[in-house]
């Protein structure tokens, strides 16, 4: 049974790498690459510190891109040994 998950309230107020307090939420496309497949998510929220380029994927965001990414796809056949 699939349940409607709701998205969860995620803030941060500095950034966990280099502790500036300029990581800002973001929306925008968002791209990735698995064995050479590019796959690209739109309208990702996610937090981006300009200072050191970190960024901070909330919960709802992961869940997005691996709905995308090929990597979580359906699994392939097994090939048996005859």
């Amino acid at each position: 049974m699939k349940t409607n998950l709701q998205k969860e309230t995620f803030s941060i107020s500095s950034c966990p790498s280099c502790g500036s307090s300029a990581i800002r939420k973001i929306r925008g496309k968002w791209s990735g690459t698995y064995r050479g497949k590019t796959f690209t998510v739109n309208a990702l929220e996610y937090f981006d510190c300009p200072n050191c380029r970190e960024k901070v994927y909330p919960p709802h965001a992961m869940r997005r891109i691996q709905e995308s990414s090929p990597a979580y796809g359906k699994s392939r056949a097994v090939r048996r040994a005859s």
